[in-house]
């Protein structure tokens, strides 16, 4: 929904979700939770179990989705996305794997982490061709997520595509 990467209205979603006959539908910003609310009324009065979210920019610069599991994981991504807003310029919002940590589903955060797009620490470092740190990154994720850690496999025709697939 962010305006950052998309603008699709949550109802326009809702509504071709329910054309599809999708019984579950997800939302996510960038470093924000701007369409939660209007998302997650329309969802609901269609029937369909709202799943909220955000790509959240870690330091670094790379990207990781976080989708809340329950009210305690949209409760963990509220806080997480206002340290990440308030400690920094504006448009700069950037979190730290400290904080992350102690708001993960290993420690009662509800929270469901996704590897994320091509700006995801994992993809870059398929990308820049180090496979051991792709792994290590990995690892490092499933350690704070546990079962709630999972890796994307994203197919939009860029060129590098295929090679994250494989890889």
């Amino acid at each position: 929904y962010s305006l950052l990467d998309g603008a699709a209205h949550p109802e326009d979603m809702v509504a071709r979700a329910m054309e599809l006959g999708r019984e579950t539908l997800a939302i996510t910003d960038h470093d924000g939770l701007c369409g939660a609310i209007r998302f997650s009324t329309a969802a609901r009065e269609a029937g369909i179990k709202p799943i909220v979210g955000a790509e959240v920019t870690l330091e670094g610069d790379f990207h990781l989705v976080l989708l809340a599991k329950n009210r305690d994981g949209y409760s963990s991504l509220s806080r997480l996305i206002s340290h990440a807003q308030l400690r920094h310029a504006k448009n700069q919002a950037r979190l730290d794997l400290v904080t992350l940590a102690k708001h993960t589903s290993s420690g009662g955060g509800g929270l469901i982490a996704l590897s994320a797009c091509d700006k995801g620490e994992i993809a870059g470092a398929l990308l820049a061709g180090d496979k051991r740190k792709a792994w290590q990154t990995a690892v490092r994720y499933r350690e704070m997520f546990g079962d709630d850690f999972w890796i994307e496999l994203q197919y939009h025709y860029m060129p590098h595509d295929e090679r994250l697939i494989a890889d």
